[in-house]
């Protein structure tokens, strides 16, 4: 019996050291190879109440077609044959002191629109205008996304996914070539560390101090697809896969030259929005499918709320309109059952998912929308007044950013190589 005992004694040493052999060996792989796997991390538990939930599409409503009369898209005319294309995914539309149109695109180039006329021929569809389309600046080797000029109309601070916040001054159609200044790449901590700024998406400035409010949606630095072409939704993607909530909202000082960190703990932190009174910026949690509220004054400042949700699909670009009270927010995609599924599953699944090669990732529904808010004020809560859609994407699709302008918005898209015009009235 003693002997028995000896002997499975040394076979299960044996099988703990051919197990050891293996399990060894595996674990050094796996730390050798999960930061080339997982280069941003492991994706983390989503709480409950930080899963996105959003109302269902109405089908029949489709204020956002040109069957209802609502929508009118421009294009670029081109009057020399061969020209390059300089209205290409258009996502901020600008306008500046005298109400010239502008649109920063794809190519990093600060283009003019002017001179909008109905289009010749084709099948007499009023609701189509073109225009000369014109490049005012080279905003340099980024990609910018945001933008807004300052009161004055001198300066375009505008956020760039790879620079950071820069700004271009006294603009000129006849000397493109304007010097670009990269006003923060970083910003300073309460503890004196220095955290970089990845991901600038979106830009608003005070009406009163002349601040510049921009957000910085990731601590993901956005990467070149396999042909070679820079991805931004990519970045976005791993974001809301990961489940992290790095997104800021950022100010810049323009007196002292200082850019400081008012809010944190958002979900791609995306587009920004001040009152007339500057009491309050507006910010969308994309991946929350919330607007968050940072107050200014007030007895509640320096705190970060939440404003509203309910709307029916992610979040992107918000603007607001001073002689409306109004403010209007872009909704570029719904929220699939697949979306849905994924944000609930356990974190080493969407571990996973953040493993797959990105022309796995499934494309993001043909969807259309803006929604319009009443922001609310101590006596009235915020609420949604109306979603304006295209529910399958027909005429407009993914829409990341709104402009309103004259009581109509300017709708812009990475989608489409066109401005959606919609009017309030």
């Amino acid at each position: 019996m003693a002997v028995d005992q000896q002997q499975r004694q040394k076979q299960n040493q044996v099988r703990g050291l051919a197990l050891a052999s293996c399990i060894i060996p595996a674990a050094i792989a796996i730390q050798l190879l999960l930061p080339r796997l997982l280069p941003h991390g492991p994706a983390v538990n989503i709480p409950p109440h930080h899963r996105p939930v959003a109302r269902l599409v109405d089908p029949n409503n489709a204020s956002l077609r040109f069957s209802g009369g609502k929508l009118t898209k421009i294009y670029e005319r081109f009057e020399n044959e061969g020209s390059d294309p300089l209205l290409v995914a258009p996502e901020t539309i600008l306008f500046d002191a005298k109400g010239v149109m502008y649109i920063m695109n794809e190519n990093a180039k600060l283009i003019s629109l002017t001179d909008f006329q109905p289009k010749e021929g084709g099948d007499g569809d009023e609701s189509i205008l073109t225009a000369k389309a014109t490049e005012v600046a080279d905003l340099g080797m980024g990609l910018p996304l945001g933008g807004k000029f300052d009161k004055d109309g001198k300066c375009l601070y505008y956020a760039d996914v790879l620079l950071g916040l820069a700004r271009i001054c006294n603009l000129s159609s006849n000397k493109p070539k304007n010097n670009v200044e990269l006003i923060a790449s970083r910003v300073k901590l309460e503890d004196g560390s220095w955290s970089p700024i990845k991901f600038a998406d979106d830009v608003d400035i005070g009406p009163k101090t002349g601040h510049v409010y921009f957000s910085d949606a990731s601590d993901i630095s956005t990467d070149k697809d396999v042909t070679g072409k820079w991805d931004l939704m990519n970045g976005s993607k791993l974001d809301g896969i990961r489940g992290k909530r790095t997104g800021r909202l950022l100010r810049y000082r323009p007196e002292t030259g200082e850019v400081d960190v008012l809010a944190t703990n958002a979900s791609f932190a995306n587009g920004v929005a001040v009152d007339e009174d500057e009491t309050y910026v507006l910010y969308t949690s994309t991946f929350d499918v919330v607007v968050m509220k940072y107050h200014l004054s007030g007895e509640k400042e320096g705190r970060s709320e939440r404003l509203l949700d309910g709307f029916t699909g992610m979040l992107d670009g918000v603007d607001c309109s001073f002689q409306r009270g109004l403010c209007y927010v872009a909704i570029p995609s719904t929220i699939s059952p697949v979306a849905r599924m994924m944000f609930a599953a356990p974190s080493w699944v969407r571990s996973l998912l953040m493993m797959m090669p990105r022309n796995w990732t499934p494309d993001t529904e043909p969807y259309g929308a803006v929604a319009e808010i009443n922001p609310g004020d101590e006596n009235m809560p915020a609420r949604i007044l109306r979603i304006m859609q295209d529910p399958d994407g027909r005429d407009v699709r993914m829409v990341t950013g709104v402009t309103e302008h004259g009581g109509k918005l300017y709708l812009g898209s990475l989608h489409h190589n066109c401005v959606g015009v919609v009017s309030l009235d």
